[in-house]
């Protein structure tokens, strides 16, 4: 039995429709089973209502599971209670790992993130890499706090920690698919534009290549191993002219300085502390799109079969999803 937490979110939700294509038994941990992509009755999957902050509904999501594939993080730009990012992302990796090792688990495939590793221009950077201050948002530095603890625990828990790149692909509109979003605002000729050249490089992982890696973490993964997930590195110039090509739409994508980005920042942080409406940009998302992330792959690809789709495949495939 396997226990995936998230299975609500974007990843988690694509781990769970390959689980039960594969016929593989699984419970789930969430806060409101309705809101996920499948009826548990008719796939046989179990269900335990509560989140990684409930530690009477982990206890009860552990009891009697081999294995855990812990996808669920807070991945928001902004949230009224900042706290709820140390809960969640931090405390609730701590509490799952110590309850599921009271339980007994023999596995435990964590979903860290590329942004727990922090920038990168060196497309052969792999795992060990060690994020320092300062952060540019609360989720940035609760995976890369969150990172740091479980480096500390030196092998205590059987983990193996997955960071993926950018991931896209289909899948619902969540606020962890900042790539879909885009894509749906560009298709629609709303997208605001680009901060900066457009020449930063970001490594666009496919989700189902990063799904199929969770899987094959789960029996090839070394426990206390870290693996990178990272994807096709390329500019994001060159994504927006693939997508205007394999679309067929074509729209100007404006560039912006980023001290102008980072005014817009402040002024929707200004907007919201007065409408109490979530900011649709911040100073520190701004920030984030300054940097590179573009990293090597090579240790997922040489120990778990970890496969690399290209852009143009990927895109191609997510633009077909959305007709389909």
């Amino acid at each position: 039995m396997i226990l995936l937490t998230g299975a609500t979110g974007y990843l988690g939700s694509q781990i769970a429709r390959e689980l039960i294509a594969q016929r593989r038994p699984f419970r789930v941990l969430g806060r409101d089973p309705s809101r996920l992509p499948f009826n548990p009755a008719e796939v046989g999957c179990e269900v335990v209502s509560g989140d990684v902050r409930d530690l009477s509904a982990l206890r009860e999501a552990v009891r009697g599971v081999d294995a855990v594939i812990h996808t669920a993080a807070l991945v928001k730009i902004w949230v009224p209670d900042r706290r709820h990012f140390w809960q969640t992302n931090v405390q609730g990796l701590i509490t799952l790992l110590r309850e599921a090792a009271e339980a007994g688990v023999r596995r435990i495939v964590y979903t860290s993130s590329f942004i727990a590793l922090g920038p990168s221009s060196d497309v052969n950077a792999g795992e060990g890499l060690h994020h320092r201050s300062p952060y540019a948002n609360d989720y940035e530095e609760t995976k890369a706090q969150a990172l740091v603890w479980l480096r500390s625990q030196k092998g205590q828990f059987p983990v193996v920690t997955l960071f993926p790149g950018v991931i896209y692909g289909p899948g619902p509109n969540t606020d962890a698919n900042l790539v879909g979003g885009m894509i749906e605002q560009y298709l629609a000729g709303r997208f605001p534009g680009l901060v900066g050249s457009g020449n930063q490089r970001w490594s666009f992982a496919y989700n189902a290549d990063v799904v199929a890696a969770h899987l094959a973490a789960l029996e090839k993964g070394t426990p206390g191993e870290e693996y990178l997930l990272a994807g096709d590195n390329r500019s994001l110039n060159d994504f927006f002219r693939l997508l205007t090509d394999l679309s067929g739409v074509r729209h100007p994508v404006l560039h912006l300085p980023f001290w102008m980005g980072k005014l817009m920042g402040e002024i929707e942080l200004t907007r919201t502390k007065l409408t109490g409406r979530p900011p649709q940009v911040t100073p520190g998302v701004v920030e984030i799109f300054k940097h590179d992330w573009v990293y090597s792959g090579e240790k997922a690809v040489r120990e778990l079969g970890y496969h690399v789709t290209p852009l143009e495949e990927g895109l191609t495939k997510t633009l077909e999803a959305r007709h389909g």
